[in-house]
């Protein structure tokens, strides 16, 4: 059977998509103790423990476990890490004007950006949790530290190179899994998004699909244009979904909001 007509077994596509943490920091020691190879014998990019940046003052500071003992251990790294499009690019190559022509990402620059946000977010009074510094970003979880997390990774797939469409914020990223753009954006200030959406789609190839938002309206239905006046059914809380799951009734593609705030 070919890969492509195994596709026609799955009836349901359930996509939550988070943020804001790497790959590092949630799986990045998943296989470590294994030497990085999966147990079907793949290999995988994790971490070794000799991964480190510089800090601003050319000290290396290596990733290191967070333990359970550890305060605020999973509010790791204490502070909100920089965002955006200038920051990211200080965290992948040290320089907050991306490099052209485009080469590989050193990821070298994470220590020295959060040290930089941690200088304006203390100034301007933002929540910083007590012993917090620059090192802190280097901090990464360890399977026993997100059992469930680390036990899906392991009976099911992990994509270890799976890059954002837009190295940049929130919006931008969820626009181009929705319909393969950003129009050009790179920050959230612009919500209304206006190109064609992959659930306008569904619905011309006579596939179901829903959004959940977790305890509010769904933000996309707002943000995409080409569904703001899809019928009501197809939007719902994720009280709704696992309604639509025990019933079995779910669609044939579901798209969960998360609860928006920190943390």
């Amino acid at each position: 059977m070919s890969t492509s007509s195994k596709l026609f077994n799955i009836d349901h596509f359930v996509v939550l998509m988070l943020e804001n943490r790497s790959f590092d920091q949630m799986l990045g020691f998943l296989y470590t103790e294994n030497g990085n190879v999966s147990p079907l014998g793949h290999a995988y990019a994790g971490l070794t423990g000799k991964e480190f940046n510089f800090d601003s003052q050319g000290n290396p500071v290596h990733v290191f476990k967070i333990k359970a003992s550890d305060p605020y251990a999973y509010f790791m790294p204490g502070a909100d890490p920089g965002e955006g499009y200038f920051n990211t690019n200080s965290q992948l190559f040290s320089n907050h004007i991306a490099p052209n022509p485009p080469v590989p990402a050193n990821n070298d620059g994470f220590v020295k950006n959060f040290e930089y946000s941690l200088g304006w977010e203390k100034t301007s009074k933002w929540s910083i949790l007590p012993g917090t510094t620059g090192n802190s970003i280097m901090g990464m979880f360890t399977p026993k530290m997100l059992p469930v997390l680390s036990t899906l990774a392991k009976n099911y797939a992990v994509c270890d190179h799976w890059y954002c469409s837009a190295p940049t914020e929130t919006l931008p990223n969820r626009a181009f899994l929705a319909m393969a753009t950003s129009q050009g954006r790179l920050t959230d200030k612009d919500k209304v998004y206006t190109a064609p959406t992959i659930f306008k789609q569904l619905s011309k190839s006579n596939k179901t699909w829903s959004i959940y938002g977790y305890d509010k309206a769904p933000l996309s239905r707002g943000s995409y244009t080409d569904i703001t006046h899809a019928a009501n059914s197809h939007f719902g809380l994720f009280t709704d979904f696992k309604q639509a799951v025990d019933d079995n009734t779910l669609a044939n593609y579901v798209f969960l909001e998360p609860q928006w705030g920190k943390g």
